[in-house]
């Protein structure tokens, strides 16, 4: 019903906002208010938004999206918490893109907290309805795509139950006219919902009623519908007459479709299946039956290939019980040798190349394969002219149907109308039989027409297909004759009394009526039933043939086997002195045994892996043998339990260093395999990579060996920068090691901590010590004697500038930036360069804010090892593979560049040009992708 009628839980779109990125200074904006309201889905309509939308008239050729994609935006009128999103797609090309239609949706939350539904396949006669799952309002959606002819004809946002924007609705009403009025209503029946059926049986015969119906809502009422017009009593299709005032050509008593008579009550085409010759009653019958399913199975294969999108898909499909022949040889009407050559239609078509429809000229490339009429053709006359190819054929047979193969259809982006074209067959006595005219489309590509004879008459021979059109852009690659395979209608009418028709010869052959009898069929490991007592086996007698337990029934074909069956039995016939079927009992195979049904061994198979035959095998070492090692492959395809045992064992684990072995009896050896030992880390040392663990286990593994584990030193925090350069260390930072900080004064005399000259530990001295638990036992002082200030920092990169807000003393601290906003601050080695590290994606270098000034007078960090690095993109974990983030300094573009770590599971690289085996190939270490052993080594 026209009209806009608001319903409960739903909102249509009401705004649509279109950002076509053709140019950074372009854009092209569309307003439309309306639910889905193409004319005809999968077919193209100006009905819709695309990308190629906004192309201004005259301009040749389409728009090309840029490497981002082009973006649709739609916002609704009421932001919501929806349920479902529901997208119309109403047209799309499948060969545009190897990617998915649309390679993104974006949904608009008011928070701001934008959520990515990632890429959607879409069918262009079903909607892609989405469930959604957020709690958050969404007033808007977005939708990205690569795909030029992508059609997006209109978006639903279902709210979920209860929405507050719902609770005024109210139930429609429908408003019922008719004419002549309704005797107890004169101005029409008001029906509510949720009544929407009405039987009305205040009528009379041979009066004409009209009925219309309204929509009634609480804001509005629809225009009236089109008009129901009925008469109670007239006739109509399927009452068994045939109305031909009312265009009627049939009428079989009944609506179906299919059986001759269509549901509209018109003829069906192929059903010319009319008896008038007695004497051939039973002949012409039995052609009937063939003719009739020749055309079902033909319509078949129509349908079949449209739903597959083209031959594309499936090849050139031909129905079984059939035969196709290309032209050998093509004459057309107008041609200019090498551009529009006739000779290129002859043959096989190309079949991997795709029809164009939508074009304004056709390129030289089409010309290879196909033909299509001449340039000079287009500056015909007025009139249009009538474009002419004949195929001929070098087999003439009785033809079933007429295969025409497309290049072209023939439309074009100003004028879309869809080509038709008249065909002709031309028999072997030149008399010309038409096919009627059929309408040209890409979408229904190679154009099958099924041939119907009229059995009154007499067959006849097919040698060449005439095809005429009047479009000059219509490309034709191939024209092709389908044909009985194993019959050939004109011969076998033609066969004498005492001649029989031979399908592989499609020749009348004499016959005599001796039996001849078929050898007695030995089969081993088999036992026979027959229906003859005897050895001798005439035609039609049988015998069925059950295979021993252990063996299995193959069927064989000239020495292949064709078929084997699980069943133990099959019946054999004589036909012909021949036995119908070659059938054999083999033994049952086993096949290799699974890697688990003696773990862990070697397998040999002296014999083979047939029913009956042995197998050993041999433990793998640490595994001990025990009992017997023999298998035998049973009769059901099994291979016998094990009556042996492979036990895998561990040794006594070795001591590792610097932990302490608490599980007394893993000092033993011969441990069972899932064995826990475990271990404790001397004081001063923690497990390696856990600083807070000092407990581990390791396990005895499947292959008799221990899973790693390890302790290491505890370490300390470094002292402040300020004591830098002035400070020894006895072990570095490790657990016991003893730092001692350099006092001199400035004659040359060693300043002490304490009275007396005896340096100690303490809370505030100048020598500390690491502790087992990473703290130090004090902290050192600044030097009695340390005076000045550090001199201006010098040989500062020029990308480099500092701040020094409270000087230049001792401890001072200068922050430090870099002249371009988007750079950080890092230190690199001597021999190292920027450039060198944005190449070497696994380099890390460490940041820093600020420098200071030491007790040594000396700035730390030293200043001429400080580089400005460009820095990371704020884009990091969007699901997008941004190249420059994609580097340990940005922990990988926080995983968007690994399928395993990216949250939609599929790598998008940003942009769409960005080279996934290159600057967007996964590169992180730590991803399952690039982890060469994926064991842990440790239970710790």
């Amino acid at each position: 019903m026209p009209g806009h009628i608001p319903v409960c839980l739903s909102i249509r779109l009401c705004g649509l906002f279109v950002d076509q990125y053709d140019s950074p200074e372009q854009k092209d904006y569309n307003w439309i208010v309306s639910p889905p309201d193409v004319e005809q889905a999968c077919e193209p309509s100006v009905r819709t938004w695309s990308p190629n939308a906004g192309i201004e008239q005259g301009v040749v050729g389409l728009s090309e999206c840029p490497l981002q994609g082009c973006m649709l935006q739609l916002e609704f009128p009421y932001p919501l918490v929806p349920d479902s999103l529901t997208v119309w797609v109403t047209f799309f090309s499948l060969d545009e893109t190897a990617l998915p239609a649309i390679h993104n949706i974006l949904l608009l939350t008011v928070s701001g907290n934008d959520i990515s539904l990632g890429p959607s396949n879409v069918f262009c006669d079903t909607p892609l309805t989405l469930k959604l799952d957020i709690e958050e309002e969404v007033y808007g959606v977005q939708f990205f795509t690569m795909e030029q002819h992508l059609e997006i004809d209109a978006t639903l946002l279902a709210s979920r139950a209860d929405c507050k924007l719902c609770r005024h609705c109210q139930p429609l009403r429908y408003h019922l006219l008719r004419e002549p009025h309704f005797s107890h209503a004169p101005h029409g029946l008001m029906l509510n919902e949720p009544t929407r059926r009405y039987t009305d049986r205040d009528v009379a015969p041979h009066v004409v009623y009209t009925y219309r119906v309204q929509t009634i809502s609480t804001r509005s009422e629809s225009e009236p519908s089109p008009p129901l017009v009925h008469e109670l009593g007239a006739h109509y299709c399927g009452d068994g007459r045939i109305q031909s005032s009312k265009g009627e050509e049939c009428d079989d008593m009944n609506s179906v479709n299919g059986d001759g008579c269509s549901s509209q009550c018109k003829k069906e085409p192929f059903f010319n299946c009319i008896v008038k010759k007695k004497n051939l009653e039973i002949i012409i019958f039995q052609r009937r039956s063939q003719a009739c399913v020749t055309t079902m199975m033909v319509m078949e294969c129509a349908r079949t290939l449209s739903e597959r999108q083209g031959v594309r898909d499936c090849g050139l499909y031909t129905p079984s019980g059939f035969l196709d022949q290309w032209a050998s040889s093509v004459e057309v009407s107008h041609e200019a040798k090498p551009y529009c050559s006739g000779e290129v239609a002859a043959g096989y078509p190309a079949v991997t190349k795709t029809c164009q429809s939508k074009v304004f000229d056709l390129s030289d490339g089409v010309s290879q394969y196909a033909w299509f009429p001449c340039r000079e053709a287009h500056l015909a006359p007025a009139a249009y002219p009538n474009y002419v190819l004949t195929a001929f054929f070098s087999h003439p047979m009785v033809a079933a149907a007429a295969i025409i193969h497309l290049a072209a259809d023939g439309t074009t982006y100003i004028d879309q109308t869809q080509c038709n074209i008249t065909v002709q067959l031309v028999d072997t006595k030149e008399a010309i039989h038409s096919l009627g005219e059929w309408r040209l489309s890409c979408r229904t590509n190679p154009l099958v027409i099924p041939v119907s004879h009229d059995l009154s008459v007499a067959f006849y021979h097919t040698k060449a297909i005439m095809v005429m059109f009047t479009s000059c852009i219509v490309a034709i690659s191939g024209i092709g004759l389908r044909s009985f395979q194993s019959f050939d209608p004109i011969t076998i009418s033609g066969c004498q009394s005492n001649e029989i028709y031979n399908p592989t010869g499609q020749s009348c052959v004499h016959y005599s009526c001796e039996a001849i009898d078929c050898q007695e069929p030995l089969i081993r490991n088999a036992e026979l039933k027959c229906s003859s007592p005897g050895r001798h086996f005439y035609n039609g007698d049988r015998c069925t043939i059950y295979c021993n337990s252990g063996y299995v029934l193959q069927i064989h074909q000239d020495d292949d086997i064709i078929k084997s069956q699980s069943d133990s039995s099959v019946t054999i016939t004589c036909a012909n002195g021949k036995w119908n079927r070659q059938v054999s009992c083999e033994p049952v195979d086993c096949g290799l045994p699974d890697k688990y049904h003696v773990h862990p061994a070697h397998f040999t198979f002296p014999e083979g892996t047939t029913y009956g035959k042995k197998s050993t095998f041999q433990c793998r070492e640490p595994a001990q043998l025990v009992r017997n090692n023999t298998l035998t492959c049973l009769e059901d395809g099994l291979w016998s339990f094990p009556e042996a045992l492979c036990e895998l064992r561990c040794p006594a684990p070795p001591p590792v260093p610097n932990a302490v072995l608490q599980t007394k009896r893993c000092n033993e050896t011969g441990l069972k395999v899932g064995t826990f030992c475990k271990y404790k880390c001397k004081p001063g040392y923690h497990v390696t990579n856990k600083p807070k663990r000092r407990a581990f286990k390791r396990q005895c593994t499947e292959d008799g060996s221990w899973l790693e584990g390890a302790c290491e030193p505890v370490t300390c925090d470094p002292p402040p920068p300020i004591f830098h350069g002035s400070y020894h260390c006895t072990d570095g930072f490790r657990f016991d090691s003893v730092c001692r900080l350099n006092c001199t004064d400035p004659a040359g005399n060693t300043a002490h901590a304490a009275t007396g000259g005896s340096a100690h530990t303490g809370a505030a001295s100048n020598v500390i010590r690491c502790k087992k638990d990473g703290n130090w036992t004090g902290s050192f002082r600044l030097c009695p004697h340390s005076k000045g200030q550090c001199s201006l920092p010098q040989n500062l990169q020029f990308s480099l500038q500092y701040s020094c807000k409270r000087g230049y003393g001792i401890g001072e601290e200068c922050e430090l930036t870099c002249r371009e906003s988007n750079n950080d601050v890092v230190i690199l080695p001597s021999n190292m360069t920027v450039e060198s590290v944005l190449k070497e994606h696994w380099r890390n270098p460490h940041k820093v804010k600020s420098i200071v000034c030491t007790m040594g007078l000396k700035w730390y960090p030293h200043p001429e090892l400080l580089h400005c690095l460009k820095g990371c993109e704020p884009f990091m974990g969007d699901n997008y593979c941004d190249a420059v983030n994609n580097r340990a300094f940005c922990n990988y573009d926080g995983g968007d560049c690994c399928q395993s770590t990216v949250k939609t599971k599929k790598v998008i690289p940003f942009p769409m040009s960005c080279d996934i085996r290159d600057e967007c190939s996964c590169r992180d270490p730590n991803a399952i992708e690039n982890r060469k052993d994926e064991n842990v080594h440790s239970l710790g």
